[in-house]
């Protein structure tokens, strides 16, 4: 089960990162990360029921339900340094799974967030309510892929899983008013039509750490055209993390003799 839920995409020993992927995706699309990140630094990604390698699993069509599921599980993985990125619908899971670590006591140290609006800001779409074709053009409208999703085969295997991942984020419902303890990285699209760059910057509500936001050239899936962008500002990011970390482990040590 553990196997299946977090992929790992590449091994490291030190840190390790989850990523979350969009509605309608899956683990294999974070597989050429894997080049783009430390030596160190191991990567999962998680890998929904009825998606990629799970396909003929049943689909899960409420969020909450989403990350119970890998909340439960996420106890196998090794403890260590942990950084979440979560992109569209995986950034809202992403989210409620930090939450539900940290009322366990495993907290992790930093939630990537990328085109999502905050939590406590809900959508007023209903594609999941709406046709066959609308579903299709909206994928097709994001541009995430450069699948001819009318191709019949296509059309017949992905569209429940769409259906089932819209539910689940169009149907969301932020539950309580708890606040991560870590930071919130925040990145976003400057041409994306889904969220803007000011409601991006609403995420920092949902934390008492430090927060960023950083913007990238490009529309909804800006990450698709600015991976190594991306991952440099991650890498960044982490590495200001750790230096800190250590800093402030060598000062309590001292103090101490």
């Amino acid at each position: 089960m553990i196997e299946r839920l977090f992929r790992l995409i590449k091994p490291g020993t030190r840190q390790q990162m989850v990523c979350f992927h969009h509605a309608g995706g899956s683990a294999e699309y974070f597989l050429p990360w894997k080049t783009d990140l430390p030596p160190d630094t191991a990567l999962y990604a998680i890998q929904l029921p009825g998606h990629g390698g799970r396909i003929n699993e049943s689909l899960l069509h409420n969020l909450h339900q989403m990350a119970d599921v890998i909340a439960q599980s996420y106890v196998y993985l090794p403890v260590r340094d942990t950084f979440f990125f979560g992109h569209s619908m995986g950034a809202a899971l992403a989210f409620e799974v930090a939450l539900r670590l940290q009322k366990a006591g495993r907290g992790i140290t930093t939630l990537y967030v990328s085109g999502r609006l905050p939590p406590h800001k809900n959508t007023d779409t209903d594609f999941y309510r709406q046709s066959d074709v609308s579903i299709l053009n909206k994928i097709t409208q994001l541009g995430g892929s450069t699948l001819d999703y009318q191709q019949p085969e296509l059309k017949d295997l992905l569209l429940p899983i769409f259906r089932a991942d819209f539910t689940a984020i169009e149907t969301y419902q932020r539950q309580c008013t708890e606040l991560l303890n870590c930071s919130v990285m925040a990145c976003v699209g400057e041409q994306d039509t889904e969220v803007s760059v000011r409601q991006m910057s609403e995420w920092c509500q949902v934390t008492k750490g430090a927060f960023r936001l950083q913007v990238f050239p490009g529309g909804h899936f800006y990450l698709n055209h600015a991976q190594k962008r991306l991952l440099a500002f991650i890498n960044q990011s982490v590495a200001a993390q750790q230096s800190s970390k250590e800093c402030k482990e060598c000062k309590e040590y001292h103090d101490e003799i």
